[in-house]
């Protein structure tokens, strides 16, 4: 299934980019003053999974509801390469990730007090689930017992093979606040440069039962402040709609209260968006990314026992293909309520010392401007 969907991504690129030369020519001889086409998915939300995409008009206010969710499933990896549970085991772990699911709920809150100036206030809510399976043949316990509410507990060292445990941690995660000006703006060109400041209001201190630490992956906030300078450029030619985006996420602090600091991101994204009528659109995107490795140590007890209790398992670099949809609701007036989704997966990923790969991630999104 995931192949035929990395086919037809691929293969809806170059489409899309023909369609220019196929679009109506009354789609360009309208007057723009009149034409739906500028507040449409196209030029506002090209696809549901990116944020800081686009700005606002002066006075006008947005409100959105973002979902994503990702799943991380299959067998471990060492770089680009599969790596077997007795490889794993030869490298000192005795328990391996079997499989990881993250959710992330986000608050658009944007205002524009000019036509050059546009701000966000973004809170997130998180949520991630691990599952975990003993790896250690020699290991025939009878197995970890209840503790705390999770399944079976977090006693990895008894773990036995072939066992398997699943555990959880929710809260709310880091807010983004950003200010995105203006260097272009009319039907057909849009450009603008953001800088967001990703404020620490998500808890990085997270234990399990135990006392011990939790993965480091399952923190529902970075511990950090960081700032992320983006860029953005779109437009549209006829019925399609295009752009790129660049954007670098630097962790300000070496360390935070618990010892670590995660790695710095850089993130490309390009899109092509397809027109079909003024209230929906097709989009696709790629997006490379890299992440550098979890910086510091925990500063208080936890396991060295998984591939995610150690920093040098963290970060690398991986190529996502999306494919979505916009949709603007059948009512509200001219500004009527936005609906986008996307879906993409990794066609390549290189990762940092042990890994479980991601399989997929989705996203949906719900905009209204006022």
């Amino acid at each position: 299934m995931k192949h035929v969907f990395v086919r037809a991504a691929m293969a809806s690129l170059p489409l899309l980019a023909a369609y220019p030369a196929l679009a109506q020519e009354g789609a360009e001889s309208t007057s723009e003053k009149d034409d739906p086409i500028i507040v449409t998915p196209v030029s506002l939300h090209p696809a549901a999974g990116l944020m800081n995409e686009h700005t606002h008009d002066g006075g006008e206010f947005m409100i959105g509801l973002r979902y994503t969710r990702s799943r991380h499933a299959g067998s471990s990896q060492a770089g680009s390469d599969s790596i077997s549970d007795a490889d794993i085991l030869a490298a000192g772990y005795t328990v391996k990730a079997q499989e990881m699911t993250m959710d992330m709920v986000m608050l658009d809150l944007m205002y524009a007090p000019n036509d050059k100036l546009t701000l966000m206030v973004m809170p997130h809510w998180m949520r991630h689930e691990m599952t975990m399976t003993g790896i250690d043949p020699m290991n025939t316990g009878t197995g970890a017992m209840d503790m705390g509410g999770m399944e079976m507990g977090h006693a990895h060292a008894g773990l036995p093979f072939g066992q398997s445990m699943t555990h959880s941690t929710r809260g709310f995660g880091d807010t983004l606040v950003s200010a995105s000006y203006r260097l272009a703006n009319t039907p057909k060109f849009k450009a603008h440069v953001t800088l967001g400041v990703w404020a620490p209001t998500g808890k990085a201190d997270r234990k399990n039962p135990d006392g011990t630490f939790v993965h480091y992956m399952m923190q529902s906030g970075s511990g950090t402040w960081d700032v992320e300078p983006s860029i953005t450029v779109s437009g549209r030619s006829g019925m399609v709609g295009w752009g790129v985006q660049a954007s670098y996420r630097w962790r300000t602090e070496s360390a935070n209260e618990s010892g670590f600091a995660f790695g710095d991101k850089a993130q490309a994204s390009g899109w092509l968006s397809y027109l079909v009528d003024d209230g929906f659109s097709l989009t696709s995107r790629v997006t490379l990314e890299h992440e550098g490795q979890v910086l510091g140590h925990y500063n208080g007890p936890h396991n060295h026992r998984t591939p995610a209790d150690r920093q040098e398992n963290y970060g690398g670099d991986t190529l996502l293909v999306g494919l979505g949809a916009n949709v603007a609701l059948p009512f509200g007036g001219h500004e009527r309520p936005q609906v986008g989704v996307e879906l993409g997966v990794p066609v390549y990923q290189k990762l940092n010392g042990i890994q479980l790969p991601e399989d997929w991630r989705a996203s949906i999104s719900l905009s209204r401007t006022f």
